[in-house]
């Protein structure tokens, strides 16, 4: 969906893997507006889930997209790029709507009618009358990834045709999904329902289908709901945009201790290095149990950054983390500033545990995040005006 550059059906979850792979890609960056919605192998970067993890940073991708060519060229590339934090700024504004994603889900797996759940069932193991869902269903299962065009494809079927949840089958991708997150993956699904941008939805028809997968798959007449109306609105969407808290930039920072986490395995800073450290462990994921392969890939982009940051000390809990605080004569932690999802609710939780007993923990922000997320209050549109005059800049 919107948003995603590519997913990634194999290779190591490490900076030096996404880095190598950025630095082969000038031709897919050079004809990506040509390319991008056919499905063959080459036609998307697949470095989603290196910058999902900040194993790379959207920086280091888009001045690698400056060497490819002029911003005409390169431009469709670069806006996509962008949508993902397009996607994250909007959600870190209206906070809320994560959280009745998480609360739709806890009552539909409490509410779910007898036979929804043998349909659902049915799609989740892809064993649908659809062989071309099915087949898609065991991609994403066995890979992490699927091409962002059959997202697309794929969310409108589950919604329009058969007929289930759009919230059930936001859980089915972001548990499975390499380069799953909740910003891109929640809203996305929300705008093919029809419910991000009120009344305009996708609806995925048989032609768009044969003709970017060059006819590997043509789905029969009937097969799919071509004249689907978009759900009802549900007002979510104009909620009252909330400018979120940014600053400082991360570099201006002189911390005492560091807290890692697995929103961000980047590159530190220089004040950054050289000081303790601690990575503590989220395993609290609402009404989700992310798959093996996401979660080995998260350990490994996370082992990664602890090999590049040098001695660091696990923690699972707000009492182990003091304790460790204690231990190390460490009053103020700084971390990322983790972005609107699992880890920002759970290190919510630990700055109001770690605070009664005069432990302060401090966000930080990367450049990225500091020079779009304040633009992010409206519509993509207006917010790619915006960008993409921020962008030229870089390009001049």
């Amino acid at each position: 969906m919107t948003g995603h550059t590519g997913g990634s059906e194999s290779g190591t979850p490490s900076r030096e893997q996404g880095l190598q792979r950025l630095h082969t890609l000038s031709t897919v960056i050079g004809q990506y507006a040509s390319a991008r919605n056919h499905t063959g192998e080459s036609t998307t970067t697949r470095l989603s889930p290196y910058i999902r993890r900040r194993l790379i940073l959207e920086d280091e991708v888009l001045e690698f997209a400056r060497a490819v060519g002029s911003f005409s060229k390169v431009e469709k590339f670069a806006q996509e790029v962008v949508w993902r934090t397009y996607w994250k700024g909007w959600l870190a504004n209206r906070p809320g709507v994560w959280i009745a994603y998480l609360d739709r889900l806890q009552a539909l797996d409490q509410t779910l009618a007898a036979s929804d759940r043998d349909r659902l069932d049915c799609a989740l193991r892809g064993q649908t009358d659809l062989p071309f869902l099915n087949a898609w269903c065991e991609e994403l299962i066995s890979t992490g990834y699927l091409h962002n065009h059959v997202r697309m494809w794929f969310a409108s079927i589950w919604i329009f045709t058969l007929k289930l949840p759009w919230e059930l089958g936001a859980r089915f991708f972001l548990d499975h999904l390499l380069d799953g997150d909740p910003a891109a993956n929640t809203l996305s699904w929300r705008w093919v329902a029809g419910l991000q941008t009120a009344g305009k939805h996708y609806v995925a028809r048989a032609d768009n289908i044969a003709k970017y997968t060059d006819g590997r798959w043509v789905p029969k007449p009937g097969q799919l709901n071509e004249s689907a109306k978009p759900l009802p609105d549900d007002g979510l969407s104009r909620t009252p945009a909330k400018q979120p808290s940014l600053g400082p930039l991360a570099e201006t920072v002189r911390p005492q201790a560091v807290l890692l986490h697995n929103e961000d395995c980047g590159p530190l800073p220089a004040a950054w290095c050289g000081v303790p450290a601690v990575r503590h462990a989220v395993t609290d994921h609402r009404q989700h149990v992310p798959s093996a392969l996401v979660t080995d890939w998260i350990a490994g982009a996370c082992a990664d950054a602890d090999a590049r940051f040098g001695a660091v000390t696990q923690t699972r809990s707000a009492d182990e983390l003091a304790a460790w605080c204690r231990d190390a004569g460490v009053a103020e932690l700084w971390t990322w500033r983790p972005h609107t999802g699992f880890v920002a609710n759970a290190l919510a939780g630990l700055r109001t545990s770690l605070a009664p007993r005069g432990i302060s923990l401090q966000y930080a922000d990367r450049h990225h995040d500091l020079l779009f997320f304040s633009l992010a209050n409206r519509g993509f549109f207006p917010f790619w005006e915006r960008a993409s005059a921020k962008l030229r800049q870089l390009w001049q």
